[in-house]
């Protein structure tokens, strides 16, 4: 075999027998480092992994690659669920709590943790004792309610009266307002004065008309004289001359004139006059009912002080419905014990207990039972502020309890955030939607939120997305095998891979991993994610060939 076909191995499979089988007897006669090669895959499947070695070893040693292998991958089209994992602890929405009506000995009580089914007993009751708390409250409701009606009777006459005189009080405040109006109406904006100075304008005016046509008639009168030698006439011929002259046309249309201008003068005259007189009626009704007025009041003052003050007439009524109150919540509560007896209102568990067997309640009102429903069960978690922006009311929620699934979802967040341990969270509560016998009260639950989905969009694995003070970006290998930074959107992200709304599309080549050497306009050799483990160590046996050295 020559040197040159020392160096190469046949595809061909008996030549490839020949080659292995001429190899091991040199290697028995020279002792020299034993070869063995075994072919793992087809003949296609070893010339594809040794075209595409001999393609990078040739690129690197003809020193025309300018960086180092990179791995890159596409964006993929895939559904996508973002999801926030938050452990919280199990509680009862149902809680009811029962407060002793009265000093009452216990007979028996069931202990705390203890299942209750709706309508078995919880408390029992010593019943000589509950019959004498259930009597007592009845008499002291008796009593309270009598001396409240006492105290409403003895008041009722100075209420009644003064009542009266709050409604004349508003009576009268309607007549001065109304009395007020009219007089408000003659002095709007200065009408008196305005329609004074507009009078004394037109009697000035009338007067002037009058004056001129009086100096005209004078004018007539000598000129008429002194044509019909009024002065050298007899008192006949001048009376007869008089009045031919006043009949004159030009002498009686002055005189129209002149009476025209004294009846106007008369006119806005009286007209002023009737309304100084309105006014001045006006303004003694608004005294009247001012003085009708004033009076009501000083009544109304006087029977206050007599039925007390506004204060002791709230007090009073306040009192009345305390008492109702009280009185009706002490009885409803002894009725809770029928017979002596708390019975379950629903399924559940007590929770809490303040009493014990043989003990007597001391203290009326003190609470004496906690029960909790486990039909309303839900989950009371604390958001850290980088979840609280994903997570909204109305979500659904994974429950795991013991390891049990259940379903939920988020029924209320906080509007406050809770510091504590150099951070703060907001407070919000799961509610399991299908609880069972299974679930315990107080123990942790670990719950898995839905904040997202999407049934279909481009994602990309997580690692491959970077930021900036620009935003998020990743790197891009473009046809020149460069290294382009190419700003991206960003959607909702899952545990591995996150959604991108803008910026790259599937045939984009997407850097992955991120090294120093991955920086824009570096030139790199670009290798499709999941081969380069392929090219590198192990990866090149898998692919058809195994050598060992010895």
């Amino acid at each position: 075999m020559s040197k040159k076909q020392q160096g190469t191995l046949s595809l061909d499979r008996e030549d490839l027998d020949a080659q292995l089988e001429a190899a091991a007897q040199k290697r028995k006669k020279a002792k020299r480092k034993k070869i063995i090669i075994r072919v793992a895959f087809a003949a296609v499947a070893l010339v594809v992994v040794l075209v595409i070695a001999g393609v990078i070893i040739g690129i690197i040693s003809s020193k025309k690659a300018m960086g180092q292998m990179v791995n890159f991958t596409h964006a993929e089209e895939e559904e996508i669920t973002q999801e926030v994992k938050i452990n919280g602890t199990v509680q009862s929405d149902n809680i009811q709590h029962f407060y002793s009506p009265a000093a009452i000995k216990v007979e028996s009580v069931v202990e705390v943790g203890t299942f209750v089914k709706k309508g078995d007993p919880i408390i029992k009751f010593d019943k000589e004792s509950y019959e004498l708390a259930l009597k007592t409250v009845e008499l002291n409701d008796k009593i309270t309610e009598n001396n409240y009606q006492s105290s409403v009777a003895s008041n009722d006459n100075s209420l009644s009266k003064l009542a009266q005189a709050q409604a004349d009080v508003s009576k009268y405040q309607a007549e001065v307002n109304s009395k007020q109006a009219i007089v408000d109406n003659y002095d709007e904006k200065g009408a008196m004065n305005q329609l004074d100075k507009d009078v004394q304008t037109q009697i000035a005016l009338e007067q002037g008309n009058i004056a001129f046509c009086e100096n005209e008639i004078e004018k007539l009168w000598i000129a008429f004289k002194l044509e019909v030698g009024y002065d050298d006439m007899s008192q006949a011929e001048a009376e007869k001359a008089r009045m031919e002259f006043e009949n004159k046309p030009e002498v009686k249309e002055l005189r129209a004139k002149i009476a025209y201008s004294q009846q106007v003068i008369e006119n806005v005259r009286k007209m002023l006059s009737d309304k100084t007189e309105s006014l001045a009626e006006a303004k003694a009704d608004l005294a009247e009912a001012k003085g009708k007025l004033e009076s009501a009041k000083s009544q109304v003052e006087s029977y206050k002080q007599a039925s007390g003050n506004n204060y002791d007439r709230e007090n009073l009524q306040l009192q009345g419905e305390l008492n109702t109150l009280k009185s009706g919540s002490e009885y409803e509560e002894i009725l809770k014990y029928e017979n002596g007896c708390l019975v379950a209102p629903f399924d559940g568990i007590v929770t809490n207990s303040f009493v014990s067997e043989g003990m007597t309640t001391s203290l009326t009102g003190s609470e004496i039972i906690e029960f909790s429903s486990l039909d309303e069960v839900s989950v009371a978690v604390s958001i850290g502020k980088k979840d609280l922006s994903k997570i909204k009311e109305g979500q659904k929620v994974q429950v795991n309890i013991l390891d049990k699934e259940y379903e939920g979802e988020i029924s209320r967040i906080a509007r406050v955030a809770i510091a504590g341990n150099g951070s703060t969270s907001v407070s919000a509560i799961i509610r399991i939607t299908n609880p069972d016998d299974d679930i315990f009260l107080g123990i942790e639950a670990k719950n898995v939120i839905i904040t997202a989905h999407e049934d279909s969009c481009l994602t990309l694995p997580s690692e491959a997305i970077n930021v900036d003070s620009d935003g998020f970006f990743v790197y891009v290998i473009d046809d020149m095998n460069t290294v382009v930074k190419k700003p991206v959107t960003i959607g909702i992200s899952s545990e591995d891979r996150s959604q991108i709304i803008d910026g790259i599309d599937k045939n984009d080549r997407v850097v992955t991993y991120v090294t120093s050497a991955v920086v824009e306009g570096a030139v790199v050799v670009p290798v499709e994610e999941g081969q380069m483990n392929g090219l590198m160590g192990g990866g090149l046996g898998n692919a058809g060939i195994t050598i060992t050295t010895n």
